[in-house]
């Protein structure tokens, strides 16, 4: 028997590139314009859900009864700090 999970798709149809950040894990990745990401979190023995918070350039999305998550884009796992972009000096 597989764990429980919820899947949330996000997609960027900004002109600038966005900010989904995952908690509680605290991990980031960075969709350019026009891309789109999957989060799936897994629970133990209840199904996740998630909240969203969003404000500008950024959507924090809080993976609740989770106990662990992946970020899949296209099909392939994304790694924390994916398309980060360098912070302004």
């Amino acid at each position: 028997m597989s764990s429980p999970n919820s899947k949330l798709g996000v997609s960027n149809r900004r002109t600038a590139p966005h900010v989904v950040s995952v908690e509680p894990w605290g991990h980031d990745f960075t969709l350019l314009p026009g891309e789109e990401l999957e989060i799936i979190a897994f629970g133990d023995d209840v199904v996740p859900y998630f909240h969203l918070v969003e404000w500008d350039g950024t959507s924090q999305v809080y993976c609740e009864e989770a106990v662990t998550f992946q970020v899949l884009q296209a099909g392939e796992q994304l790694k924390c700090g994916h398309n980060r972009q360098p912070y302004p000096e």
